[in-house]
């Protein structure tokens, strides 16, 4: 290669590495429980449709992985806890999205946590089976600060996921029925109480469900039974729907509608306008399985053993599948597919439209854990202890020096054969057209940035 050409070729090969760069899209994150402050678990983006595991990891020899996880900036972040009777030191933990390595782990308490955490501006936000709400730097696991809000906690303590919405953080108590507002800083903001019930020690609430948001109002699961809306702005309950059975799952609003489940003694999903009105409820044993929106239906899981599709608008079963145990996991949507665990261990995939099992596989031990998508990547914990992540095999090729890693060097290499300096082999038409051309280049480079961006984030 003369000088010149060399010369033009690596030109060539910087500005598509900065228009590789600049088109390459932001990385997907999941960064609370159902992924945004609808809790619609919709997920936009690709997801597993082969089942290939690509790590498990043990976060400790006997702890369970009750709730899920969030997803940022190439970690993951998700806590585990001891059940009952407590005996050994559980907590937070951040894990390498790729590799699922251990980065840090932060005990929150000492007992751990069954709840979702959510990320925000570097803070992770979570509860604690000792009744605090915890607010966790995300890079190094350090304590940032922790309120006690849990007057009651029992075992599970706070089991409701914080709700990131407008710059507040958002939980509910089930002791007290509660719903706390806190400030980035750990300021209590405002504090709403609802009537005393009688579930778990006061609010006709499981422990485990958590708030919505949308427009301004937060929805939860309060005494009554019923379910409570607040205006964010005046800090009023503006409404509130009774119920007679206790709520059961964290609400989920779409399409101008709040869906929500109840437990004994009326086993209902309700599906009510944002005005407070009921649009339809049908018979559905729910217990801890929120429902999830898209494409105009409510997936949700029940306890006769079966996730469920059905029409949004007027709450007609589209498909029903069995599933081998009780339903305790609040499925997710993503890239045509639906995602739930039973709860004696296996992870589901159907197809989201026609409800076709896609592929299924065994985390190893009783499962409520929540899924969460992101990166193309699906990650669930289980009482086994494990945390794992099922991502589709990698369609491209690319690695042309053999080194083990696609990087900008393959990139180069593949130029140099689009200009004809060194021979064509097989691995740099990753595009699979029959040709190496800019495209392949173009396609490495993106596969390089993405890498990098994950390795090095937080080098």
């Amino acid at each position: 290669m003369s000088p010149i050409t060399r010369s033009i070729a690596t030109t060539a090969v910087v500005l598509l590495i900065v228009i590789s760069v600049l088109l390459l899209p932001a990385a997907a994150e999941y960064l609370m429980f159902h992924s945004d402050p609808e809790r619609t678990g919709n997920v936009s983006g690709d997801a597993p449709v082969t089942g290939d595991l690509l790590w498990k990891t043990a976060l400790h020899d006997t702890g369970y992985v009750g709730g899920g996880a969030c997803v940022a900036g190439g970690r993951v972040y998700v806590s585990n806890w001891a059940g009952w009777p407590i005996t050994d030191e559980r907590g937070l933990y951040c894990l390498n999205e790729t590799t699922g390595e251990i980065i840090w782990q932060n005990p929150i308490g000492g007992t751990g946590g069954i709840s979702t955490p959510a990320i925000s501006g570097g803070r992770v936000f979570v509860g604690s089976c000792t009744g605090d709400l915890y607010c966790v730097n995300a890079l190094d696991g350090a304590t940032i600060w922790d309120r006690t809000i849990e007057p009651n906690p029992l075992y599970w303590g706070v089991g409701s996921s914080p709700l990131i919405y407008n710059g507040t953080i958002f939980v509910n108590t089930v002791s007290d029925g509660a719903l706390y507002a806190y400030d980035f800083d750990g300021n209590e903001l405002w504090k709403i109480t609802t009537t005393t019930g009688s579930y778990g020690g006061g609010s006709s609430a499981i422990y485990y469900i958590s708030p919505a948001a949308h427009d301004e109002m937060v929805f939860f699961g309060g005494a009554g039974p019923a379910l409570h809306c607040v205006n964010i702005v005046t800090h009023d309950e503006v409404r509130n729907f009774s119920t007679s059975g206790t709520i059961s799952t964290t609400p989920a609003i779409a399409g101008g509608m709040v869906f929500f489940a109840t437990d004994e003694p009326g086993e209902r999903l309700h599906a009510l306008y944002l005005n407070g009105s009921e649009a339809w409820n049908t018979s559905l044993h729910c217990r801890l399985s929120s429902p999830a929106v898209a494409y105009g239906r409510v997936y949700i899981g029940d306890m006769d053993k079966h996730l469920n599709c059905l029409d949004s608008g007027n709450g007609s079963v589209i498909w029903s599948k069995p599933v081998d145990g009780p339903v305790k996991s609040s499925p997710v949507v993503a890239g045509g597919m639906v995602y739930v665990t039973g709860y004696t261990g296996t992870i589901y995939c159907f197809d989201a439209d026609c409800g076709t099992l896609v592929w299924s596989d065994d985390t190893e031990g009783f499962n409520i854990a929540q899924p969460a998508v992101s990166d193309k990547t699906l990650f669930i914990g289980s009482d086994s202890g494990y945390l794992y992540a099922f991502r589709d095999s990698p369609p491209l090729e690319g690695n042309l020096n053999h080194d083990g890693a696609v990087t900008a060097a393959d990139a180069i290499i593949a130029l140099q054969i689009v200009v004809g300096a060194v021979p064509a082999v097989d691995a740099a038409d990753v595009s699979g057209d029959g040709v190496v051309t800019s495209l392949d280049v173009l396609m490495i480079l993106q596969v390089a940035a993405a890498v990098s961006t994950h390795d090095h984030l937080y080098a």
